[in-house]
């Protein structure tokens, strides 16, 4: 009688859960875990409706597409640019609809995603009115000027305007204006005023705030309200 007897060998039995074949000096299932010495009861298998297997596999079908990374990465791209929806033409739009309806996200082509890329850029924007700022002299004299710097003092206009400059002209009896007094403009929507190096100055004097003696050629921001005295002459920004 040799060692080994073959016969004695007990084979391996199927998983009564998964039906794996397992050992039988194994105490657990490799594939699922099942207990050899206290197994539990195989879970119930409910036969597929045919009916509700129908119904459900344009969604599975649907779901196997989204799982795609290529189809994913696409579908971000689509949301993150807002291309995800075809325009609607003038023949589509629906009288009467009072809420839009939002439908479900439509698969584009590169050809179609451009397209939306040219109508979303060649919607016209409403263009913002430039700003508008009034200077209002004491002797009763305003002058309203927009986003071209300029010039206030005594020398008299030219016949012909001068391009890229709004030139104020004033007439100042006591002498105290110089030619070109005054140097403003407007940035970022902010008007400011600069003195150019004249004898008698500009003094410049925000609402709330004492009055300040500006250096020469030094820029002055200013808000609506402020008032600019240049020699004998001021006025008030509006």
């Amino acid at each position: 009688m040799s060692l080994f007897d073959a016969t004695t060998v007990t084979p391996p039995a199927p998983c009564s859960r998964c039906g794996e074949l397992v050992n039988a000096v194994s105490m657990f299932c490799p594939a699922c875990g099942q207990s050899g010495i206290r197994p539990l009861p195989a879970p119930v298998v409910d036969e597929p409706d045919p009916l509700v297997e129908a119904e459900l596999e344009p969604d599975h079908q649907q779901q196997e597409q989204t799982t795609d990374p290529l189809q994913r990465a696409t579908g971000w791209l689509r949301r993150s640019l807002n291309l995800g929806k075809r325009p609607i033409s003038e023949g589509e739009k629906v009288t009467g609809q009072s809420t839009p309806v939002d439908h479900p996200t439509e698969a584009m082509s590169l050809f179609e995603i451009e397209e939306a890329e040219k109508v979303s850029h060649d919607k016209p924007r409403k263009k913002q009115a430039s700003l508008r700022f009034v200077l209002k002299f004491e002797s009763g004299l305003s002058f309203t000027i927009g986003d071209t710097p300029g010039v206030v003092g005594t020398s008299p206009m030219s016949e012909e305007p001068e391009e890229g400059l709004h030139r104020i002209s004033v007439f100042d009896e006591a002498g105290t204006v110089a030619e070109e007094h005054l140097q403003f403009g407007v940035s970022r929507g902010v008007f400011w005023v600069k003195d150019l190096q004249t004898v008698a100055g500009t003094v410049v004097e925000e609402p709330g705030s004492p009055a300040l003696q500006c250096i020469p050629l030094d820029t002055y921001s200013l808000v609506r309200g402020s008032r600019v005295r240049m020699g004998g002459l001021s006025f008030t920004l509006h």
